[in-house]
């Protein structure tokens, strides 16, 4: 620990609905906060979550209580589900985003990627895209797929937690990083940290046969420490993802592939969707710009909302 005034540095690595367990140089500590709430150096008040990094002051060899939180340098958020737009905080000052999609069961859905995709461009994260379940089908089936992302430097790994293919790769992907691991539930995110940490005690549990659809094997957000280096951060599959704070003038900047066409669009604000002389369409209709992922843009811009002033006429 690093005293200061009887206060020391932790890690926030697991929180429920009123306790937070902080690990520091020589302990954990299962801690409150008075009101729920701390106040950080700009002043503002916040909610603690998960990967904060903390002033935690001692109360006994297991308790304490959070003082302060520290400038956060990232963070991931989904706007949460239902009538009022308001920010979930998933987890923060993570390195890097694992995205994790499977061939079948539940079945690979190239929209969902790409919200992941748009959230990590959004808040700057490096995103690793790993398609699980390979064992399930002829990977040749993917191929085009898996192209495609690598054609914009997205970095596409197939795995199997059942056969143990790609595991290792995995695994060096996350050597000294905070890595956050997203998808649908069912994907196989539990099984694939286990097959590389069993020492890490995950509930797993099998996809619904009936609905085919996976059931919430995670109920929580937790940061677990890694033997080899690094932390790992497993989250409650998220069925329908929210974008949060993402709007529709904005979402091109997001498509990393819109970049060098855009230029020669005849509108300078141009949105890529029905304007004359969209560059960004023409690349499509020339095979230069993945038809799916133009698909997938058109989607996603009409969920979202068009500008920040829409939220105060919503409430």
């Amino acid at each position: 620990m690093k005293k200061n005034n009887s206060q020391y540095l932790g890690k926030v690595i697991k929180s429920t609905r009123y306790y937070y367990w902080v690990k520091t140089d020589s302990a954990v500590l299962k801690c409150t906060v008075r009101g729920r709430v701390v106040k950080s150096d700009d002043g503002e008040t916040s909610s603690v979550k998960v990967g904060d990094d903390v002033i935690v002051q001692p109360l006994s060899s297991t308790e304490g209580t959070i003082r302060k939180i520290l400038p956060r340098r990232s963070k991931l958020s989904r706007a949460v589900e239902g009538k009022a737009y308001r920010e979930h905080i998933v987890a923060v000052n993570i390195d890097q985003m694992i995205i994790i999609m499977s061939t079948k069961q539940p079945e690979f859905k190239s929209g969902l990627l790409d919200r992941y995709l748009v959230i990590a461009e959004k808040n700057k994260l490096k995103s690793i895209i790993c398609l699980n379940k390979i064992d399930l089908v002829d990977k040749s089936t993917f191929e085009d797929i898996i192209s495609q992302y690598q054609k914009l430097n997205y970095p596409f790994h197939c795995t199997s937690a059942v056969t143990g293919e790609g595991m290792e790769v995995f695994k060096s992907f996350l050597v000294d990083k905070v890595s956050v691991l997203v998808g649908h539930s069912g994907v196989g995110k539990s099984s694939m940290i286990q097959k590389i940490e069993p020492a890490i005690d995950l509930k797993i549990m099998e996809v619904s046969q009936k609905t085919n659809k996976g059931k919430h094997s995670t109920t929580h957000v937790e940061l677990f420490p890694l033997s080899f280096g690094g932390y790992i951060i497993d989250t409650p599959g998220i069925r329908e993802l929210g974008l949060w704070d993402i709007y529709r003038n904005e979402l091109k900047n997001y498509f990393i592939e819109f970049g060098k066409y855009e230029l020669f669009c005849q509108f300078n604000n141009c949105n890529h969707l029905k304007e004359p002389g969209c560059a960004i369409k023409q690349a499509v209709e020339q095979g230069e710009i993945s038809a799916e992922r133009y698909k997938n843009y058109c989607h996603i811009y009409e969920d979202l909302r068009t500008a920040p002033y829409e939220l105060i006429k919503r409430r």
